[in-house]
Parts: structure tokens; C-alpha cells; sequence
């Protein structure tokens, strides 16, 4: 498990202690953030859709590419940067639709639970291993 994520559950925990009290329980809820990017309709969809528009920018970089031989060393360098610029674009903007989807589909789930909190627990790296409630198949379920 790489420094971010251990700091960025360290720091959920924290704040559910803070938030519930010194003597409550906090409530945990725990998803499979790779099972939902696998097996959500909505959010493959999504990916789809990001590779799709991905694969265009790829095949327009190509035809630019072939179509105009001539150029200079740094007008190629130039045309290169733009293509990488719309790739990055499509990327970031795709991959902000998943997030907004999965925080919908998250935040509804932890407000209909009473969930103080909900962390990825992926099964190659566990972050719960006893207690909480998993939400994964819910989380499915609301992006069908």
C-alpha cells in the first residue's frame, strides 16, 4: 500500500473519531474500488467511452503525423506537445466522470447507512480486515 493511501485512511479514522466522539463507535463502511471499476455498468461506460475518444486522438495523431512528413524538428515536437495535451485532457476529464459517479453512488449509500466514513478496501490491499460494513455490491447496484 503506497505513503498516500495509508495517510489518507490514517487521516478518515482520525476525523470519524473526532466527528463520533471520544466514546461512540464510528460506523465504517468499506468498498472494493476494483470490483466497482470492473463490473459498474455506469462507470465502465464510462472507461469506454474515455478509450474510445482516446483511441481517435491516437489514430489523429498518427494521419497528422504521415500527412505532414515535412516537418521541422520542432514543429513535430510542437504537434507532439498538442496531441499530449488533448490526451491528458480526455484522461482527466473521464476520470473525473468516474469519481463523480462513484462519490454519488457513495454518499448516498453512507447517508442511507448511517456510514460516518467509507474507505477502498480493494482485495489486493485490505484496509479493513474485521468489522465494517461492506458496500461494494450496493454501490454496484446503484450504478447499474
Amino acid at each position: 500500500m503506497n505513503l498516500s493511501k495509508k495517510i489518507k485512511i490514517a487521516a478518515l479514522l482520525v476525523a470519524s473519531f473526532f466527528v463520533t466522539g471520544c466514546g461512540s463507535q464510528a460506523n465504517i463502511g468499506y468498498v472494493d474500488y476494483n470490483k466497482i471499476m470492473q463490473e459498474a455498468p455506469q462507470i465502465k461506460s464510462i472507461i469506454e467511452e474515455g478509450q474510445k475518444k482516446a483511441e481517435e486522438i491516437q489514430q489523429e495523431a498518427a494521419t497528422t503525423l504521415d500527412e505532414n512528413s515535412e516537418l521541422s524538428e520542432e514543429e513535430r515536437n510542437n504537434a507532439l506537445g498538442e496531441i499530449q495535451r488533448k490526451f491528458m485532457g480526455i484522461q482527466q476529464a473521464y476520470s473525473t466522470q468516474v469519481q463523480h459517479k462513484l462519490d454519488e453512488a457513495l454518499s448516498a449509500i453512507a447517508q442511507e447507512k448511517n456510514l460516518d466514513v467509507v474507505v477502498d478496501s480493494s482485495e489486493a490491499q485490505p484496509i479493513i480486515l474485521h468489522g465494517g460494513i461492506d458496500v461494494t455490491n450496493e454501490t454496484l447496484q446503484k450504478l447499474q
